[in-house]
């Protein structure tokens, strides 16, 4: 069962978690952080990201200093350890098809209590690094809770794994973190349902412009 309050004992041990992965990434893939002061040390807030690897939430996850609930493809539950594993971590289920009424039940539950909501808008990896259309369903949350958005990209995670190749190559990892969206801003000047196009396009737009800085 998610949780989206915690004790100190846990906070305890899922920073040390944190500390050991960025212990094996940082000297592997020489990870460089850029503009990390800009990510807010406390309340609400969506972390968007583009997403080129399965790697991509173990990345942003371990070097962005907040704990982070992210929102994983239903696939990942199919396994009974994973899956006790991911939402042990602050991760919930969703059907990449559709966001249902569930996930922004949830969504809304973690941002009203001043946590970090982790979202790849486009809703499926792109290996290729050619970001996908996305889909509004950040747009709507964001919206409904009037939760800033914090643009992220990262880069070089695609190039770890590559297929069919059946080793694992060491390839520079960057991770670069743009200026808050302020979505009460949109709001105060638009209805709702444009309120959620805007910010939508310019989280999309904002991501693209932070990974072609990486990239």
């Amino acid at each position: 069962m998610l949780r989206v309050k915690h004790s100190r004992a846990y906070f305890a041990l899922y920073y040390f978690i944190k500390f050991i992965l960025k212990c094996i990434f940082y000297p592997l893939y020489r990870v460089e952080r850029i503009g990390i002061n800009k990510v807010p040390g406390k309340g609400r807030i969506i972390i968007c990201s583009n997403h080129i690897s399965y790697l991509d939430p173990v990345i942003i996850g371990a070097f962005i200093p907040r704990c982070i609930y992210f929102i994983a493809k239903r696939e990942l539950y199919s396994n009974k350890f994973v899956a006790s594993l991911v939402t042990f971590l602050n991760s919930f289920p969703v059907d990449r098809q559709s966001f249902s009424m569930k996930v922004f039940k949830t969504s809304f539950e973690v941002l009203e209590n001043e946590n970090a909501l982790g979202i790849f808008p486009e809703g499926k990896r792109s290996p290729d690094g050619i970001m996908g259309k996305g889909k509004k369903g950040v747009g709507f949350i964001a919206v409904h809770s009037r939760a800033p958005i914090l643009p992220v990209a990262v880069s070089g995670t695609n190039k770890i794994i590559q297929k069919p190749h059946k080793r694992i190559f060491l390839p520079k990892v960057k991770l670069i973190i743009g200026n808050l969206i302020e979505t009460e801003d949109i709001i105060k000047k638009h209805d709702k349902k444009e309120a959620i196009n805007l910010v939508f396009n310019k989280t999309m737009e904002e991501i693209k412009r932070l990974y072609n800085i990486i990239k």
